[in-house]
């Protein structure tokens, strides 16, 4: 299956002033979907097994600050959103892991809602130890 480049204006269109839901993987089109798993996928390959791979990082890392952000500007305060890279890396970890359940839950037509429940409880967790 070709996937085609991930358009980064059509991934903020498709959230860009709208709620931290909006980068939740349930609530992605299937397009936007496939290209992030793919942009993941080439990520944890660039740090795992082949360095010289120069993956696409600004679709997903996009949708996760997005995630982060808008949360962050729910908790009481001002708090200053800070991403080390070590973080960065971590959290695409996680977003990876919830994008493939989510290719999973779509091929099989069986939606778990708890998974949107359960990345949003993660970073809020994150959010309230660091900021």
């Amino acid at each position: 299956m070709k996937i085609p480049k991930t358009d980064l204006s059509l991934v903020a269109k498709a959230i860009e002033s709208r709620s931290a839901d909006a980068a939740l993987p349930s609530n992605l089109d299937d397009v936007i979907l496939l290209q992030i798993a793919r942009d993941l996928r080439l990520i944890e390959l660039s740090a795992t097994v082949d360095d010289s791979i120069k993956p696409p990082i600004a679709g997903p890392m996009y949708l996760i600050l997005h995630l982060m952000s808008n949360l962050a500007t729910n908790l009481k305060g001002n708090p200053t959103l800070q991403m080390t890279e070590e973080r960065l890396r971590h959290w695409l970890q996680r977003y990876m892991y919830y994008i493939e359940r989510e290719l999973v839950s779509r091929s099989l037509k069986m939606p778990c809602q708890l998974d949107a429940i359960d990345l949003m409880t993660e970073i809020r967790g994150d959010l309230a130890t660091s900021c």
